[in-house]
């Protein structure tokens, strides 16, 4: 780590926090050989919900779509810090970069469109009309294609990278998403919150191959780059869904914490990672279901981002706190001991007293009226 990255807790340098070793979390067990499975390198402020990140691997910057704040933030992994931010369109939610012709596009949901950012005038040159309110990206960098969910929409829309037209438009199904394209069996996987399910398209003839039942709130996917599995996070199950990316074979579900939302595949294929928004942590966990560590972020975390060049470091978008951690994974491997479940420290202790008023009145309720009684707290998050 560079040194500008280790003074990165200097509030009069910019406007990130990095402690000098970070938080870690050890793993269980007797023996002396423990490990420290992370660091947090630094936590930066980014804008209002952020969600989608990608790196510019040339450069090492990354871009964050804030999806509340209409923009694309631009960010130094090094100083940790804010470069600039560059106005979009409304909602953008996902983001991808075209290496090859240096340009970054986002998802605009509420502008049924693309935007797409160059990166060295860091200004908008042109915008794409895709479907109804567009939430997830893929790109095929080879064959020159971005593939783009739309929710609302209920389908892909195709666009041909280099004259940034749509050429097809595939049928998904209710609450079509996030995107993943595996460039060994040249399909593409299309989430699809509402219907439980994937996608699963053909990237020659883009005739949909299969429609998967995955379990409830499916909102990310991510391609194992070494095996042939594909990953689906069941948001509302908690789970994330094994697949065989060839046969389509449902092989497992891995466990993970409360409402993850965020996925990537660790690029030696022994590992993924979620942002889990309702813990506010990132899991680091083996294919066989074992969580190796948990790292605390910042609130509400989403997409969490692998870096392309130093594939140890990884990027988390925190939607609650506006921020963007940066942590890096220090396992070469499994480890030796598992995971010892964290408990959280309210669990067990009595309902604390507190009044809120009726919906149908101006009276207080009070929480002693439910007292050894059973009852269901209905909480709605939109994400």
């Amino acid at each position: 780590m560079s040194e500008r990255a280790r003074q990165a807790g200097d509030p009069s340098r910019h406007d990130a926090r990095a402690p000098d070793d970070g938080p870690s979390c050890r793993v269980g067990g007797s023996g002396v050989n423990r490990v420290q499975p992370f660091r947090v390198l630094g936590e930066v402020a980014v804008g209002l919900d952020p969600e989608g990140v990608v790196v510019d691997p040339a450069t090492g910057l990354a871009y964050v779509a804030c999806s509340r704040s209409n923009c694309v933030t631009i960010v130094d992994l090094e100083d940790l810090a804010v470069v600039e931010r560059v106005g979009v369109g409304l909602e953008p939610i996902d983001v991808v970069f075209d290496e090859r012709c240096g340009r970054v596009l986002s998802a605009d949901a509420r502008s049924d469109q693309l935007s797409v950012v160059d990166v060295t005038t860091r200004r908008v040159v042109a915008t794409v009309p895709v479907g109804m309110y567009p939430a997830g990206l893929g790109i095929d960098p080879e064959g020159r294609r971005i593939f783009c969910g739309n929710t609302m929409g209920c389908t892909l829309s195709v666009i041909d990278l280099d004259s940034l037209q749509e050429i097809a438009t595939v049928e998904a199904e209710l609450g079509a998403g996030a995107v993943a394209y595996d460039p060994r069996l040249g399909r593409i996987f299309c989430v699809n919150f509402v219907a439980a399910s994937v996608t699963v398209i053909d990237g020659g003839d883009l005739s949909v191959v299969e429609r998967l039942a995955v379990g409830d709130g499916p909102c990310a996917v991510a391609v194992n780059p070494v095996l042939d599995e594909v990953y689906v996070v069941n948001s509302l199950k908690s789970t994330v869904a094994r697949f065989s990316a060839s046969s389509l074979e449902l092989l497992g579900e891995i466990a993970v914490p409360s409402a993850p939302v965020g996925l990537a595949a660790g690029p030696l294929g022994d590992r993924i990672y979620t942002g889990n928004r309702g813990d506010g942590s990132m899991s680091i966990s083996g294919i066989d279901g074992t969580e190796w560590a948990r790292v605390p972020v910042g609130a509400a975390p989403g997409g969490v981002t692998v870096h392309p060049v130093d594939p140890r470091r990884l990027l988390v978008a925190n939607a609650g706190s506006g921020s963007l951690t940066v942590v890096e994974d220090l396992l070469d491997a499994a480890p030796l001991a598992i995971l010892e479940a964290a408990r959280h420290p309210l669990v067990g202790s009595r309902l604390p007293d507190f009044a809120l008023p009726d919906l149908h009145s101006d009276e207080l309720r009070h929480s002693r009226e439910w007292s050894e009684k059973k009852y269901i707290l209905n909480f709605f998050a939109s994400w």
